[in-house]
């Protein structure tokens, strides 16, 4: 009962006050003249008016952050040209994704066919659904059509070199292959042992020099592709603006990788032998492409 008896009287008091009434006087201190009087106010009367006043600030804030530029600085708030940049960002990310998808097709496609392999259309298909879908913007049907083109370059040279390797001696015509105005820097310094000859299925140059000679690139251009098997050693290939791709094989080492810039002249590999063809000396396996087609490199360059 005690207990209880306390809550009544704490309860009895605040309903005493509640009601009770209050006057604010503001006066001036040195004079102590009232100036201004809030007579009749109660505990009632003092909480309507703080929910009140705490609604018409919050109702205020809202208005002004939503309204006005001051929102702006205020953490999480993007106006809307930033928002409109965001997604452009979004879209064109998405369109460099299947771009990439696309290229790494292209080079896959084209290693392939530098190992003496030529997939089949299945196997396409299966590389093909793996592709992650993405958003497509105007921008991406621009990039897709460049692409469609490469893969298209890798597959017809897929298809010649199968012909040459079915037939044994027969190559495609290689007067449609002719460059004009091409100047390159030498692949390697050394002595050219073995000739360009497209009947017998030998599409470069050979140029023997010592073990872990320079290899250097003939051009400007990328890496598009780097491996090795039993055959042809370490292999690099490099993209050339212009259509224009160089194969560099038989190499003990290679000096760059896959997606690296070169100029003429920077050192890509090292020169090594290769067991499998019984070479006793150091040599280079130099190829040129043009076009999706094999040209002769001592027509273009000048081997010391």
């Amino acid at each position: 009962m005690g207990k209880f008896q306390k809550i009544k009287n704490v309860w009895n008091i605040i309903k005493s006050e509640w009601k009770t009434h209050y006057r604010i006087v503001f006066s001036n201190e040195q004079t102590h003249e009232q100036q201004w009087v809030i007579k009749r106010l109660t505990i009632q009367k003092m909480v309507v008016i703080s929910v009140l006043a705490a609604f018409i600030l919050i109702v205020l804030t809202t208005i002004l952050i939503a309204l006005t530029p001051l929102r702006m600085y205020i953490p999480g708030y993007t106006s809307k040209n930033d928002y409109k940049l965001y997604k452009q960002a979004v879209e064109h990310i998405d369109s460099l994704e299947r771009l990439i998808n696309y290229n790494q097709q292209y080079i896959d496609h084209f290693t392939t066919m530098l190992e003496g392999k030529v997939p089949t259309t299945e196997e396409m298909d299966e590389e093909a659904t793996k592709t992650p879908s993405v958003h497509t913007t105007i921008r991406d049907k621009e990039r897709m059509a460049a692409t469609q083109e490469l893969r298209e370059e890798s597959d017809m040279i897929l298809a010649r070199t199968d012909e040459s390797v079915g037939s044994g001696a027969s190559m495609p015509n290689i007067e449609q292959a002719k460059i004009t105005n091409l100047n390159l820097y030498p692949p390697a310094i050394g002595a050219v042992i073995r000739l360009f000859d497209a009947v017998k299925g030998h599409y470069g140059i050979d140029i023997a020099n010592t073990d872990r000679s320079t290899v250097t690139s003939v051009a400007d251009g990328v890496v598009i592709s780097t491996y090795f098997n039993s055959s042809d050693g370490y292999v690099i290939v490099v993209q050339h603006p212009g259509n224009l791709i160089s194969i560099y094989k038989r190499n003990a080492s290679l000096l760059k990788k896959t997606g690296a810039r070169v100029s003429a002249g920077t050192p890509i590999a090292l020169m090594g032998t290769t067991a499998s063809e019984g070479a006793k000396n150091s040599h280079l396996h130099f190829e040129l492409w043009y076009n999706g087609f094999p040209v002769n490199p001592l027509e273009y360059l000048v081997v010391e």
